[in-house]
């Protein structure tokens, strides 16, 4: 053989001296000299079964939420109306009903746990950006009026939910519940509005920068942060057992707040304004920002409140108009909103049976739940607002917009069935009320505001989690 054609087997039969011989080697040790452990079965759990069902489940829920998503902007809806129709889809009301073999293997009991970790940390990220968005800038602008009517379009809701938990079937109850727990739980559900889901519509109809848009998202900011506050001394009252502890605990979350905001707070503010795009310091504070809301939600989950209040709260005590806020919260909305929330609205739909409206004249209920909603939000807001001033057409506005509900209802609603609070066939009337209220808030505002012309200047592009 000539030495030209040695030197091209040169390579080849390194390559099998020192790599295929020594692994085959291995190879060959293990199989013959190896024990299996025990009675012969793997030495622990796998995992992969369950990490492969798990990446399934995921991929199915983005895929899902993406889809139903879409199709709702183009119906002229807000993506959460898809987005959670897409998630009811996939349990056992739709999805699970016509192939409940492929259904439950899709989603079988053993990740349901890890779905569930995966949706409150991304419920908590979004609670984050929420608070981050709250703009108190519209609030002093509108003065008083903005706490007239925000305030009016919980107070009326909130006693009108009261008296219908008074009268609603002892089925609808659930057991080891006190009456008074049960009756501010479903008065608080009545309550809610979705500031971020308005913003978004107010964007899309142009209306963002007008009088009543403004004065609506300032009456929706006050309603909020009311609404968490409230949620908060419910959960403590739920969760204590009494009403010493629920006072303990807001003690602690007073606490809390002025420690974030006293403290943490001007921190952060000096950070972000010594931290140039790029630099290690930057970086510095992501870090800095992400420790303070994990830590902020462990902490208001510790003292019996909730961890997305921390979470919503940490996001009202991050630096306004700051370049490093924008950018951090544009880092954490794709992992939040494109991943993680996707397993919100799946976990949601696993939950949701409709079927159990059924009982005992459900969907009566149903409709009697959706009246009462509807009613006494857009009545008692527009009364109110009238009351301080503006004209019925503009009350009526405000009142449509106070009726939209969202993903913070559905927010709500979860806690609710986490505590045993609502019961499935409660819960599941909740969230259908929550969608219709939510959709058709944008039609019903169209017909009584006209759109004006759009500005020549351009403006701000609403965030991703405005559509929620």
């Amino acid at each position: 053989m000539s030495r030209p054609a040695l030197a091209g087997l040169r390579t080849p039969l390194v390559y099998l001296a020192t790599a295929v011989v020594p692994a085959g080697l291995a190879v060959a040790f293990i199989v013959l000299r190896a024990r299996p452990a025990g009675d012969g079965s793997p030495a622990g759990p796998s995992a992969g079964p369950i990490l492969y069902h798990l990446l399934l489940a995921v991929a199915a829920a983005v895929a899902a939420a993406a889809a139903g998503g879409a199709l709702a902007r183009r119906l002229g809806q807000p993506a959460v109306i898809g987005e959670l129709a897409a998630g009811l889809a996939l349990g056992p009301s739709v999805f699970g009903a016509l192939q409940p073999s492929i259904q439950q293997w899709l989603f079988p009991a053993s990740i349901t746990p890890y779905l569930s970790a995966l949706a409150q940390i991304g419920v908590i990220l979004f609670m984050f950006l929420v608070g981050c968005e709250m703009d108190w800038r519209l609030v002093r602008r509108s003065g008083g009026r903005s706490f007239v009517v925000g305030h009016a379009s919980i107070a009326v809701p909130f006693l009108a939910g009261i008296l219908f938990a008074a009268a609603l079937p002892d089925r609808y109850r659930p057991a080891g519940i006190g009456d008074g727990a049960f009756f501010l739980f479903v008065g608080l559900c009545l309550s809610i509005s979705a500031f971020p889901v308005l913003a978004r519509i107010l964007t899309e109809q142009n209306l963002l920068r007008s009088p009543v848009g403004s004065a609506g998202l300032a009456a929706a900011g006050v309603a909020d942060v009311t609404a968490w506050c409230l949620l908060v001394g419910v959960v403590a009252y739920l969760r204590g057992a009494s009403l010493w502890a629920a006072a303990w605990t807001a003690l602690l979350v007073a606490v809390v707040t002025a420690v974030m905001a006293g403290i943490v707070r001007p921190v952060l503010a000096r950070a972000a304004a010594g931290s140039a795009p790029g630099s290690s310091r930057r970086t510095t504070l992501f870090a800095l920002c992400t420790v303070v809301l994990l830590t902020a939600s462990a902490v208001t989950e510790l003292i019996g409140a909730h961890a997305i209040f921390g979470a919503f709260l940490a996001g009202l005590i991050m630096p306004r108009g700051s370049e490093a806020t924008r950018e951090l919260t544009a880092k954490l909305e794709g992992v939040a909103i494109w991943v993680l929330l996707p397993l919100f609205f799946v976990v949601f739909g696993l939950q949701l049976d409709l079927t159990s409206l059924d009982i005992g004249g459900g969907w009566l209920v149903l409709a009697a739940l959706v009246v009462i909603a509807v009613v006494t939000k857009i009545g008692g807001t527009a009364v109110a607002a009238v009351a301080a001033g503006t004209t019925a057409r503009d009350g009526l506005a405000l009142g449509l917009m106070m009726n939209c509900r969202g993903l913070t209802e559905l927010i709500v609603l979860g806690i609710g069935l986490q505590l045993g609070v609502l019961n499935p066939p409660l819960f599941a009337m909740f969230v259908v009320m929550a969608l219709v209220t939510t959709a058709m808030t944008g039609p019903l505002l169209r017909r009584v505001v006209p759109a004006p012309a759009p500005a020549p200047v351009a403006r701000r592009e609403p965030s991703i989690s405005e559509n929620r």
